[in-house]
């Protein structure tokens, strides 16, 4: 059986409340991509537009109309946020810079961490709200909310005791993944809850959950109190990168992004 003709993903979850409840993935679309093309897949914005890397290459597209980024003067993107779609930010490690794009894909900011003062070595970096952005700052190895037009760091967390592996985030709250466990934090700096994990690889939010995926390529999903609801295998294993956005999971084999729509029932 081939990925496209799964037409149901199932979770069985655990409310609290203590009632069983279902989790459905309902295959409602799938594009074809070229084959190989793109190295990795990224996710979508609020139009539906799919976004993917290959090296230094950002690409947008909807199989009808296609945008380009490419700065090879950065080196490849580490993280690209798609919260605001009039406001892509893409995050170069490697050049410890942060670039904001247009919906057309035009570069119309680029902040470099390394001429500011105090001194941000980041690790991570993801879009907010207004002039905000969280970064984790390797110097401090602790999470920032920050404000670049200002050049001011609005708040901080204390420092962690291990590096994050990933960080994503909403316009309220980050989710930072560690080796060993999942946690939030708000814009205040104060850390909200903490789960821990068993080999979580990477990490995702939707609208009312955080989705993973382990090394044992299950899906695992949690509500945004970081309470464990399920767990489960996905029925292939020939799948490169997932996304989540608006009760949607879009997964990706590299020649094909497939879209299910998520719905809860109640048993």
């Amino acid at each position: 059986m081939v990925l496209k003709n799964i037409l149901l993903l199932f979770f069985c979850l655990s409310a609290t409340a203590g009632n069983a409840q279902e989790i459905n993935f309902k295959l409602i679309d799938s594009t074809v991509t070229p084959k190989n093309t793109y190295d990795k897949f990224i996710g979508t914005d609020t139009h539906q537009f799919l976004y993917f890397t290959k090296d230094e290459i950002i690409t947008k597209t909807n199989n009808t109309d296609k945008w380009v980024y490419t700065n090879y003067e950065l080196g490849e993107p580490t993280n690209i946020s798609l919260l605001n779609s009039l406001q892509i930010l893409v995050f170069y490690k490697e050049t410890n810079t942060i670039v904001f794009l247009d919906r057309f894909l035009n570069e119309t900011l680029r902040i470099d961490l390394n001429t500011i003062q105090p001194s941000k070595i980041a690790l991570w970096a993801e879009n907010t709200k207004n002039q905000e952005v969280w970064l984790h700052n390797e110097i401090s190895n602790s999470l920032e909310f920050y404000n670049y037009q200002s050049n001011i760091t609005l708040s901080q967390t204390i420092p962690f005791s291990e590096k994050p592996l990933q960080l994503t985030a909403d316009f309220n709250t980050a989710y930072v993944l560690f080796d060993s466990k999942i946690c939030s934090y708000n814009i205040y700096g104060t850390k909200l809850h903490c789960t821990d994990h068993s080999a979580i690889e990477n990490i995702f939010l939707n609208n009312k959950y955080v989705v993973a995926t382990n090394n044992k390529n299950e899906f695992l999903l949690f509500d945004k109190s970081l309470n464990a609801l399920s767990s489960s295998s996905i029925l292939q294993n020939n799948w490169q990168d997932f996304s989540v956005r608006n009760e949607k999971l879009y997964i990706y084999n590299g020649s094909n992004v497939y879209t299910y729509q998520l719905t809860l029932s109640s048993n």
